[in-house]
């Protein structure tokens, strides 16, 4: 007995024992799998890294005074291989320098790029896929470009950069991503600069909380950062005379600054000129010391320069007695700093040759301090020309000139340059008054959009609990068939091979394509008036992607439920694709056909309470409805079905199109 039992267990013990490997074979495959799909995926977002790196470094770096050279730029463009590169990074980040370059370039300095067509809206999603934030950041460059280089007048620039900027927005909203949606808000806030401080204003101090420090390895997301949204608003509470407001942002920028190493005179101009306006003087005296102690650890120049610029503004604001004196003094012998050029984006002032029309207009003559005033005039007005951003340049222009002009005593043309200075600042919209309305964002708005956006986000939370929870289970299921014995094995495999051999779709109840087919083939073929119809659940992709899978699943359970409670047992039910199914009715004409179709679409969408979600909604669905007599050819039915489908979601969805077959054939004869 011990032998014959021995003998018959052997072979079953290995063939359990064989099955089992071979599970774990496939299991140990499975994760080799995700691990490359995981390696593959790492390699793409350094890919994109560096290429994001290499767009912001000809963005910001090229031909600067501080910057790199042009033939530095062509030599990190070409080892980049961009231009060889097809793949779906490549194709974005080409098309984005291209116009990068159509923007920078001079005739002298030109990218080595040819490009034969622009990246495909299927490309940009790919790299919206690998890294958001970055994608976001990457987007806006190549709007504001794009749009720069089409409309080379701020207006006509304008008009189409802000509506896709905020559109933009909008996108980096449903998102989600806290920091994406603050790169959009912030790019978007730089054009708003232009024609609305306040819009401005919004948008800065809405991102800044999400906004990141600079990050070198990571440059073109962090590109626009907190230190830099900090001096925007700065400047925005300036142009709006709230200089208390700009005095506190200026801090910042300077604290930041010295905490990354990076401190120089010139992060000292904002908050020393909000001083000034504040005529709190001994505070601006004793921040143009520490500009001047920067300068000198710097061993700058440029920066000795500036810094003697700013101290000579606090005594021109200042004006008490002795303080011309000092002017004059200070800006006697300017001679060391001929040739001294300051970084193109700290140049807004021409600070030399501010400096020296200050002292002629102490001690020069009227000839030579008209010439320099003229020169002072023509160095402004060319600097607003070449500039996207000229409103600044001209405010300051007029505010030099003022002060130059009261210095001098020339009370006239002072007063001239103040009312300049103040039409401007009063009528900063004149020329961009209908782009103002291109948009409507109040904070209101805003607001409950991303309460909306959070509900979202922690419904979206729920359903992946609950999607984690159902694959822990999966996952603690296989492991434990692994390491069963032979009979739990067994037990397994006798349930998997049920579940296989079953003909019911578990989730709606309805049957399997194959056993559908095998079911009808008889009754079709009597001479009986049956109905063939196929129907598509009506938007059931936005379903699932507005509320996720778990509600997709109860929709189609609940759509199951409806139909098997109104057809009968010679009826058929089948799900033909994810969202399409397949009804047989037998022994019925079109209009009963039609008739239970309209009573299950109006019971559905009755239906507008779901267990996994907060939201109301209803679900429809189109249906094409095919009256058959004999006809045994299922498949050219099931096309007609088809095709009255398609009729009835092209006519607007939630319709029924019903015909026979032979009038279906007389009509695409």
């Amino acid at each position: 007995m011990n032998i014959r039992f021995s003998s018959a267990a052997s072979p079953l013990f290995y063939f359990f024992f064989q099955k089992t490997r071979l599970c774990f074979f496939a299991v140990l495959l499975s994760l080799t799998s995700v691990n490359a799909v995981a390696n593959n995926f790492q390699i793409e977002e350094e890919k994109f890294r560096q290429l994001g790196n290499l767009v912001n470094t000809v963005m910001y770096m090229w031909n600067s005074s501080s910057g790199m050279s042009n033939d530095e730029i062509i030599t990190l463009v070409e080892k980049s291989g961009i231009q060889q590169d097809s793949s779906e990074i490549g194709k974005v980040i080409k098309t984005v320098l291209y116009h990068l370059d159509s923007s920078l370039s001079t005739p002298d300095s030109k990218l080595p790029l040819n490009l034969v067509e622009e990246a495909s809206p299927a490309d940009w999603a790919y790299l919206k896929n690998i890294n958001v934030s970055r994608y976001f950041a990457l987007k806006a460059v190549f709007i504001m470009y794009k749009t720069a280089n089409a409309h080379l007048e701020t207006s006509e620039r304008l008009e189409y950069s802000i509506p896709l900027l905020y559109s933009l927005k909008q996108e980096a909203l449903k998102t989600t991503n806290h920091h994406a949606v603050a790169i959009a808000s912030i790019w978007l806030a730089m054009e708003y600069s232009e024609i609305n401080q306040m819009k401005a204003v919004v948008e800065i101090e809405y991102a800044l909380p999400f906004l990141k420090h600079f990050d070198k390895e990571y440059n073109l997301e962090t590109a626009l950062n907190k230190r830099m949204a900090h001096s925007w608003l700065a400047d925005a509470y300036t142009n709006l005379n709230v200089y208390s407001r700009a005095v506190a942002h200026q801090r910042f920028v300077i604290e930041d600054s010295h905490e990354h190493d990076i401190a120089t005179s010139y992060v000292y101009v904002g908050i020393i000129n909000s001083l000034n306006h504040l005529q709190r003087f001994d505070d601006a005296f004793t921040l143009v010391e520490e500009a001047e102690q920067v300068s000198n650890e710097n061993r700058s120049v440029q920066q000795t320069l500036f810094s003697l610029w700013l101290k000579v503004s606090v005594y021109l604001h200042r004006d008490k007695q002795g303080d011309r004196e000092k002017i004059a003094a200070l800006t006697e012998n300017l001679s060391h700093f001929e040739g001294t050029t300051l970084p193109t984006n700290i140049n807004l002032v021409p600070v030399l040759s501010v400096l020296k029309a200050t002292y002629l207009a102490l001690e020069g003559s009227d000839a030579n301090f008209e010439e320099a005033m003229n020169l002072l005039t023509s160095d402004f007005d060319s600097q607003a020309k070449r500039s996207s951003y000229s409103r600044s340049i001209l405010l300051n222009k007029h505010t030099l000139l003022r002060d130059l002009f009261t210095l001098r005593g020339h009370f006239k043309k002072a007063l001239y340059h103040q009312h300049q200075y103040d039409f401007l600042k009063s009528q900063p919209n004149r020329a961009y008054i209908h782009l103002d309305e291109l948009s409507i964002d109040s904070p209101l708005q805003r607001d409950i959009t991303i309460n909306k956006l959070q509900e979202m986000a922690r419904l979206k939370d729920k359903q992946t609990l609950k999607l984690k929870a159902e694959r822990f289970q999966a996952l603690t299921f296989a492991l434990a068939a692994l390491m069963s014995t032979f009979l739990l094995f067994w037990f397994w495999r006798e349930q998997r091979s049920r579940a296989q051999a079953s003909e019911i779709d578990e989730l709606t109840g309805a049957l399997f394509r194959r056993a559908m087919f095998k079911e009808i083939a008889k009754p079709m073929s009597n001479k009986i008036a049956s109905c063939l119809v196929l129907i598509d659940l009506d938007h059931f992709k936005q379903v699932n992607d507005r509320y996720g899978h778990v509600v997709g699943d109860e929709v189609l359970t609940k759509f199951g439920q409806v139909v098997r409670q109104r057809i009968r047992k010679t009826d058929k039910f089948c799900r033909y694709g994810g969202e399409e199914f397949l009804l047989y009715l037998h022994d019925t004409t079109e209009e009963n056909a039609n008739a239970l179709l309209e009573d299950i679409k109006k019971s559905l969408e009755s239906n507008k309470n779901w267990s996994a979600t907060e939201s109301t909604f209803s679900a429809s669905f189109s249906a094409g409805v095919i009256q058959v007599k004999g006809e045994r050819n299922i498949n050219k039915i099931i096309k007609a079905c088809d095709n009255l489908l398609y009729r009835a979601k092209s006519t607007g969805r939630g319709k029924i199109e019903t015909m026979s077959f032979p009038a279906y054939l007389n009509e695409n004869i």
